[in-house]
């Protein structure tokens, strides 16, 4: 089989670049390893309950509404905009996130040792290239040591001495000082920043997105799981023994599992260098509503590392059509290294611990839990390691070479928001049809 225009991957930045391509009227084929497009912008039903692949969240900054989004098809009124509620477990109690800007809400004895830390913080070294030595320098050694490197290693799966600054972008609230003395005082306003808000469909869950994107492609391939990319030739094999040869790929599928299909000593080499960690997302229905402490939350960052979870989320606070009433939709979720996934006992050890945790906090009692989804994301956060920027630039230019173009979150191995994986899909296309 030949094609001139071959997607690899039918996540979001796939279905728009095939969108893209069917638009512009080129003979085209999409390859969807699983049995329906999707990829991590996914919802599982449950009986009454709707859970997301973790938490979700449309964050536009292009674009006005959801139905500006080009090629997605949505209707802005199956949507609706939600105000971030989302708070870090410290202290013993909730406290507004980000942190850096609330820690006068901070238990008096620990509001002021990270007060007097802060005072003390070391100045910035303009050399200075490392997420963990931003942190230190940014907010001082005890808001450091308590909740921002803990959170973020646990989130990340890795020390952040591995991490260069590239990790530190719009998503991570910036050392202002003027917000931080606010915040101690108490005085912690809201500014605007990236999830401030955001979209989320009113029911349905974010399915509703990627069935948008998905809507009227006409030549998909589900089910077919590529096992092998020849380079020289041009050709792509599947597991189920579909041979498709391509002029033009645009792939989404992680960049370092897109290399090792490759098997060019080249790309190889370099993506070996490349780590990333993986998320195990726990999903449970749970009979009645939760505490008072977190009937509002839509998420809560989870620094404690004898804690197991790096995040705790309610589906049901933010749309109440995720669940029936009377009942809780939420999920946790766990990090791990990339290389080691494979050798967790997920359901034997790791579920046990996660729930006896949530019930030693007091947010979810056992009995209480109806049912539980397990959602494994096998690449989750990749690493901004120092060494990251040159790797990428010498694999997508050898790629390039081939008429390979990765788009998305994944293949261009990079940490954006979902718009961006849609815009780097349009983008990259239009350059090349």
């Amino acid at each position: 089989m030949s094609r001139k225009w071959l997607v690899a991957g039918g996540g979001i930045s796939g279905l728009a670049a095939a969108q893209c391509l069917q638009a512009h009227d080129r003979d085209y084929l999409l390859l969807e390893r699983c049995p329906a497009v999707g990829g991590l912008t996914r919802t599982t039903q449950v009986e009454d309950f709707c859970f997301d692949y973790t938490g979700h969240f449309l964050h536009l900054r292009r674009y006005p509404s959801p139905a500006q989004i080009p090629y997605a098809n949505l209707n802005d009124e199956d949507w609706e905009t939600v105000e971030r509620k989302s708070y870090f477990l410290a202290g013993g109690r909730l406290v507004t996130a980000p942190i850096q800007y609330h820690l006068g809400e901070l238990p008096d004895g620990l509001r002021a040792e990270c007060e007097t830390s802060y005072d003390a913080r070391p100045k910035a070294d303009g050399d200075a290239t490392g997420f963990r030595d931003f942190i230190v320098s940014g907010f001082g050694q005890a808001v450091a040591d308590h909740f921002l490197i803990p959170q973020n290693e646990k989130t990340m799966a890795t020390p952040l001495s591995r991490l260069s600054i590239g990790a530190v972008k719009r998503f991570f609230p910036p050392p202002d000082e003027a917000r931080i003395r606010a915040g101690f005082a108490n005085r912690g306003e809201r500014f605007a920043e990236y999830n401030t808000t955001f979209w989320y469909p009113k029911r349905g869950g974010i399915d509703v997105l990627t069935r948008g994107l998905a809507h009227g492609l006409k030549s998909v391939a589900a089910n077919q799981d590529i096992s092998n990319i020849d380079l020289d030739r041009r050709i792509v094999t599947t597991s189920s023994g579909l041979a498709v040869e391509w002029e033009k790929m645009f792939p989404s599928i992680p960049l370092k599992t897109l290399c090792a299909l490759t098997k060019d000593p080249q790309l190889t080499t370099a993506a070996a260098k490349l780590s990333h960690s993986a998320t195990i997302s726990f999903n449970f229905g749970v009979r009645g509503k939760l505490p008072n402490a977190l009937k509002d939350a839509h998420w809560v960052y989870v620094p404690d590392r004898d804690i197991p979870f790096y995040r705790f989320g309610c589906y049901s606070n933010i749309s109440s059509a995720m669940s029936s009433p009377g009942t809780s939709a939420v999920y946790v979720e766990v990090g791990v290294p990339g290389e080691k996934i494979d050798g967790v006992d997920i359901v034997g050890k790791t579920q046990k611990d996660v729930i006896a945790a949530l019930e030693r906090l007091g947010w979810i009692k056992s009995e209480d839990i109806i049912c539980a989804v397990t959602h494994l994301i096998r690449c989750a956060y990749v690493h901004h390691t120092p060494d990251r920027d040159g790797l990428v630039e010498e694999i997508l230019s050898r790629l390039n070479t081939f008429g390979i173009h990765p788009i998305g979150r994944y293949g261009l191995w990079d940490y954006v928001g979902m718009e961006d994986s849609i815009n780097s899909a349009l983008t990259t296309v239009e350059a090349h049809v």
